[in-house]
């Protein structure tokens, strides 16, 4: 006899969280259940606590759940008019389906894990064991992507454990988070504590006692600003969403009053959502939580569905109900009409910018000069556009350290061709806002702040009139060591148109937006004069405002600028300098893009190496090219003031 419906259990602490009868709290699970309950199946609920063996076989107390008799309305809401008619013991073999929220398992120690493993050894319980462990378990992301972007996190059992997170975590805001290392979700076990709480002591200890596993967390401020979720089902993405904070909160919990609204993803937010999906295979239904710096908080089961309703009239309660229909029954009804396999993203406003990555559809070998690793790397990687924010264009050309493979025969690749690159800029600059365009391919591949063919005019310095091809070394020596063919610098050039017409698309977008566009071409330079420069020798100032002796911009963002640099260099008291126009007064991108006639401000700014990190000149080899941890944040402290104020002014202006 063909099955026509499914026997479908639901597992919880409890049947209700609500005034309502039958409400899983839980709004991605409360969904299924409701689009289940319209489509007629045998509803059934349990707890870990109702398990238990009879006669050989797993049997659970189950309260069987119903609609009333001819109930028509919406099915994303019918677990409103649900009921709970009687209890009787359920089989559970019988079940063709068990939505497990998890919420009673803290780990594999739970009661009754192991008669739920009956579900789980057949596939029928959603979500698996392991995928219910693993996401109850906040520290499982740590573990496993180390190295993707996100807090800093400890995991702790002792007070001991806590005070060594504590003197390891950063400082800078005041504030660390502590939670329920096992924790389920609606931010009720995560807490923000002062550094120096006078009672740190007894909230540590009160933790402790209380769950046994906590974490210790670096606190993000941009929290403040609300967080992404970007939720998967079977892989596929099928909407993301942002959470604006409640007035005067900075958790993004719907329980704490968040507001949910529509989200453009970025392609670095995307591709890192995706990454940790990936790690993550045995969750079907799950959402990854960032903030919009693409730090990752957390990867949850059974994320919320009301959201993605409201914003998109999406449900995931159709979505998964359909899939799960199509691989039991024999003959699935059709889908709903509500059903969608994912939202298409808004209209982006650098729409137009993502199109010129169209013409290149290949993977290309690139090899790493710092770390002596290749890689299989798309052109998004290679010229790297990410907006972080839409108040100035950030131009980093020259801290990349990939060479295609298919090229890197052509240079030397030794310590010293690490010297003409500003290493490590692209970590410092990166740090700050904007729309951010930087090149991960070394300059003396292809320099993006030369001009494209060559020139012999006189109104470019020297060492500025060189093809972008042709790299010349800080001792004036060609780096290129067999010329390129036509067919190959046809090739290459396509970097740098890519690089600059990047550049101009989202200035002309600015200037739309806003009236006028900022650029800031961002870039390192050794703490004292090496090679062909004619300061060889001598120290240079921290800071290097380069303006063109005051044409690339008006004069008054220009003042803006170095004033606030100047005044937040001082407030470290580290002795940290500043000058405009020596020894760089700009180069390249910054001659090629400032007009300030037509509203095109361009500024460009040197920080010496020494600032931030240690030069390759440095005695220490085992210290060269190490960044200075607590510079590094100071350094974009000063020049975020810098790019600021620069901006207050342009708005002013065009105001």
């Amino acid at each position: 006899m063909t099955k026509q419906k499914l026997t479908i259990a639901f597992e919880s602490e409890k049947l209700t969280y609500s005034d309502l009868d039958v409400d899983l709290y839980n709004t991605g699970i409360t969904q299924i259940l409701s689009v289940a309950a319209s489509r007629g199946h045998d509803l059934y609920h349990f707890s870990m606590s109702d398990l238990y063996r009879h006669d050989g076989a797993v049997y659970t107390r189950a309260s069987v759940l119903r609609l009333p008799e001819k109930w028509e309305g919406e099915p994303v809401t019918a677990h409103q008019y649900l009921t709970k008619a009687f209890d009787r013991p359920l089989k559970l073999s019988d079940i063709d389906i068990c939505f497990a929220r998890g919420d009673d398992i803290r780990n594999a120690d739970s009661p009754n894990v192991d008669l739920l493993k009956e579900l789980d050894d057949r596939g029928a319980l959603m979500e698996s064991l392991d995928a219910t462990f693993y996401t109850t378990d906040k520290y499982e992301l740590t573990k496993r992507l180390p190295d993707a972007p996100q807090p800093v996190t400890f995991a702790c059992m002792s007070p001991e454990e806590a005070y060594e997170a504590i003197g390891r975590l950063p400082k800078d805001e005041g504030y660390f988070v502590i939670k329920d290392r096992f924790g389920f979700g609606c931010g009720m076990q995560v807490h923000r504590v002062r550094f120096d709480d006078p009672e740190l002591d007894q909230v540590i200890a009160m933790y402790l006692s209380k769950y046994t596993h906590i974490l210790m967390q670096e606190f993000c401020p941009e929290v403040k600003n609300g967080d992404i979720v970007v939720t998967f089902f079977d892989g596929e993405l099928i909407a993301p969403m942002f959470r604006e904070p409640a007035y005067g909160q900075w958790k993004t919990n719907l329980s704490f009053g968040a507001n949910q609204v529509a989200h453009a993803l970025t392609r670095e937010q995307e591709q890192i959502a995706r990454d940790v999906i990936r790690k993550f295979p045995e969750i079907r239904y799950a959402a990854v939580d960032m903030l919009s710096t693409g730090k990752v908080i957390e990867i949850n089961a059974y994320p919320g569905g009301q959201g993605l309703y409201q914003i998109y009239g999406v449900s995931v309660g159709a979505i998964i109900m359909d899939k799960i229909e199509s691989e039991l029954l024999a003959k699935a009804p059709p889908p709903s009409i509500i059903t969608a396999p994912v939202v298409e993203q808004p209209m982006s406003p650098w729409n137009n910018v993502e199109e010129l990555y169209r013409k290149f559809n290949e993977q290309i070998p690139v090899f790493d000069v710092f770390g002596r690793e290749t890689y299989d790397l798309y052109i998004q990687d290679l010229i790297d556009f990410t907006p972080r924010s839409n108040d100035y264009i950030l131009s980093i050309p020259h801290a990349g350290v990939l060479v295609p493979e298919a090229f890197k025969d052509r240079f030397t690749l030794d310590d010293e061709c690490l010297k003409e690159i500003d290493l490590l800029s692209d970590v410092l600059y990166e740090g700050l806002d904007g729309l951010q365009v930087v090149s991960r391919l070394v300059p003396f591949f292809v320099d993006m702040n030369r001009t494209r063919n060559g020139y012999d005019g006189e109104n470019l310095p020297g060492h500025l009139t060189n093809p972008a091809t042709e790299y010349h070394t800080i001792k004036d020596e060609k780096m290129l060591t067999r010329p390129y063919t036509g067919d190959e610098f046809a090739h290459i050039i396509r970097y740098y148109d890519l690089y600059h017409n990047i550049i101009y698309l989202l200035a002309e977008n600015m200037i739309r937006e806003r009236g006028y566009a900022l650029i800031i071409d961002a870039h390192s330079m050794s703490s004292v004069g090496w090679g062909r420069v004619y300061d060889k020798g001598r120290a240079r100032s921290n800071f290097v405002v380069g303006t063109l002796d005051d044409k690339s911009a008006d004069a008054e963002i220009i003042h803006s600028f170095c004033q606030a640099l100047d005044s937040a260099a001082q407030r470290h008291h580290l002795g940290l300098t500043t000058a405009k126009n020596e020894p760089y007064s700009g180069g390249f991108i910054t001659r090629k893009h400032n007009d300030p006639d037509s509203n095109v401000h361009v500024i460009q700014l040197e920080v010496t190496m020494d600032t931030y990190m240690y030069e390759a000149v440095e005695k220490d080899k085992s210290r060269r090219y190490a960044l200075k941890q607590p510079r590094l944040k100071m350094v974009q402290d000063i020049v975020s003031h810098a790019i600021e104020a620069a901006g207050v002014t342009a708005r002013r202006i065009y105001s």
